[in-house]
């Protein structure tokens, strides 16, 4: 009790600081226990990708009081990804040369990622087979069944990850490795890992896998990039040291600082890793449409990009759309992303990522029971031909749907004895559940909320531009807007980026307006595995230290006892009880303000 407390430390008397946190569990006690025990392997605190962005400091605040602003700021540390990505083209030569050997020699390119990277992976799949498909579907067959299936991507999880990632999966190495093989992984083929901070276990285990056997079982070096310096990464974190030191991994270190949210490396990182692995692999010579030098013809891309971007008045372009869609969320309406094939794997991906990043309710599973179905914010609606959907039978079109957004291929899913503890999160079954068509939109109205309006966002390609444009369920004049991107040549690959840079800016500034996140930290944080925990107590530890001053006046021997294991504490015990929608960092938070100095709710969301 805080009368036991101030006794104690009267007669010098030292007191465990943990009896001070209020009805704390004996599971919560002992799950902090357990974290803190490999705590040290977690602890990524100094990596530039983990620490606050001091451009878009306040961002939150900008959001709402100047949204060009905002946008603006965010627009800064896009920029200098491309520029970064410019300075290292020379870099990205001997991956060029090692993907076109691969092919050349009739093998496969083998790219893998964990969250967000699991996710550029799976959509650099998607770009190629459909690049294939233009390229000769109907006017080389022999060529188009050569490459058609030549790049195989995986994520931690399979497919139903890019939905929902699965709890504590990237916490496990071995399952990168298993992962690998069961998708046939064999002597000649190469593979390509990317993690944004250099460190993830899963990640590093699939390299290691390859790595380890290279020379014997595998003739060709596993590639790994990755966004923190080497010299901290060797520094803080053991098994990115593995990695660095490792002869028989190829790296491509390709850090571009802190993201625009701190810790969201769905951002500047993965922007900078797809573009990366994606350029290496689109130069093929087979698919390019010149013969210029590869270094040469790389720069020309992306000074057109950087060109084009720069010229974009991007405040203008998008606030009116982040002004509507946050609106429309605070009327707990929804929006439907539409897009056919071509952008639905990058939509698909910003839209997702939401989830995870601010703590929304995922996409709905339509093999739930309706007791806990609950309607994302948005879902995404693939848009398919009449020629393709006729006829078919409800569980016929999800698949089609699958089978489309991925670039036409079967899906990949966990399966097996192997994957029983999990099957509940990544079997076939439950990947099915999820439901892309257009018959979903009735669906969810029955299980939404009375009344609830459900508006469109469409993205689609048109020719030489990229058009967006909102359509309102109800009164309200559509939003449309269109980007020229003739300069681009059409790349496939620079248009993916440019939208996944515009709806990443789009989505980050709605979540800013909805209340998702303070100044630039992003404390509605899901702490779903090892690296997320650690990074709820540090945000956590930071705002308590934002509030140093005034806790102090109330209580400045209390909150000296505030240390790492504290707010570990504190943070399991909120955990315990922690539903969507709900703000952990917060909740801890105000559990310590509220348990050691009896404010009351020391922080409360203006959503």
């Amino acid at each position: 009790s805080t009368w036991d407390y101030y006794r104690c430390r009267k007669s010098g008397i030292s007191m465990e600081p943990m009896s001070l946190l209020k009805d704390q569990t004996e599971t919560s006690k002992a799950s902090a226990d357990e974290y803190l025990k490999i705590a040290p392997l977690f602890k990524l605190g100094k990596l530039p990708t983990e620490c606050p962005h001091p451009t878009t400091i306040g961002l939150s605040s900008f959001i709402k009081s100047d949204l060009p602003l905002a946008i603006n700021r965010v627009k800064e540390l896009d920029t200098h990804t491309i520029e970064v990505l410019i300075s290292k083209i020379g870099e990205l030569e001997p991956l060029f040369k090692a993907i076109t050997q691969t092919l050349d020699s009739g093998n496969k390119i083998f790219i893998c990622g964990c969250g967000a990277t699991g996710r550029l992976s799976l959509a650099l799949e998607t770009m190629w087979r459909q690049e294939i498909e233009a390229l000769w579907g109907k006017t080389d067959p022999k060529l188009y069944a050569r490459y058609f299936n030549s790049v195989i991507s995986f994520m931690a999880g399979g497919d139903v990850a890019l939905i929902k990632s699965v709890e504590d999966f990237e916490d496990h190495p071995e399952f990168g490795e298993r992962q690998l093989f069961e998708l046939g992984f064999s002597e000649n083929d190469l593979l390509i890992s990317s993690t944004e901070g250099g460190e993830t276990p899963w990640v590093i285990g699939t390299s290691e896998a390859v790595a380890n056997s290279y020379g014997t079982k595998f003739k060709q070096k596993p590639w790994f990039l990755y966004c923190n310096p080497d010299d901290v990464l060797i520094a803080n974190v053991e098994r990115s040291k593995r990695v660095i030191e490792n002869p028989n991994i190829c790296k491509i270190n390709v850090t571009v600082g802190p993201m625009a949210i701190t810790g969201s490396t769905r951002m500047q990182s993965t922007t900078i890793l797809m573009y990366a692995i994606g350029l290496p692999m689109f130069r093929y010579h087979l698919l390019r449409k010149d013969t210029k030098p590869f270094q040469e013809s790389v720069k020309e891309e992306l000074v057109a990009f950087l060109d084009l971007y720069s010229k974009l008045d991007e405040a203008a372009f998008l606030a009116p759309f982040i002004t509507k869609e946050a609106e429309t969320y605070k009327y707990k309406d929804h929006y439907c992303y539409k897009s056919d094939p071509y952008f639905a794997i990058s939509i698909l991906t910003d839209t997702t990522e939401r989830s995870p990043t601010f703590s929304l309710f995922p996409f709905e599973n339509q093999r739930d029971p309706p007791t806990v179905k609950v309607p994302s914010l948005c879902h995404l609606i693939l848009l398919l031909p009449e020629s393709v959907t006729t006829g078919l039978k409800d569980e016929d079109l999800v698949k089609a749907s699958w089978t489309y957004m991925l670039g036409k291929r079967d899906v990949r899913a966990l399966n097996g004895p192997y994957w029983e503890k999990y099957k509940e999160k990544v079997s076939s079954e439950r990947l099915f559940g999820h439901d892309f068509s257009y018959k979903l939109i009735p669906k969810r109205r029955e299980y939404a909320k009375v009344n609830a309006k459900h508006h469109t966002f469409l993205i689609e390609k048109k020719g030489d531009h990229i058009h967006f444009c909102m359509l309102f369920d109800g009164p309200g004049k559509e939003i449309s807007k269109e980007i020229d991107v003739k300069s681009l040549g059409g790349s496939r690959l620079a248009e993916h980026t440019l939208v996944k840079i515009l709806l990443n800016t789009h989505s980050t500034l709605v979540m800013g307006k909805y209340g998702r996140y303070e100044s630039n930290i992003m404390i509605f944080v899901r702490p779903s595995n090892n690296k997320l925990i650690d990074r709820a107590i540090r945000y956590v530890t930071y705002m308590l230290n934002q509030r140093k001053e005034e806790l102090c006046k109330i209580d400045s021997k209390k909150f000296d006892l505030i240390d790492y294991k504290f707010v570990c504490n504190a943070l399991f015990a909120e955990i315990e009880t922690l539903v969507y929608d709900e703000a952990i960092v917060l909740k801890t938070f105000n559990r310590i303000c509220k348990d050691l100095f009896s404010i009351a709710k020391a922080v409360q969301l203006d959503t």
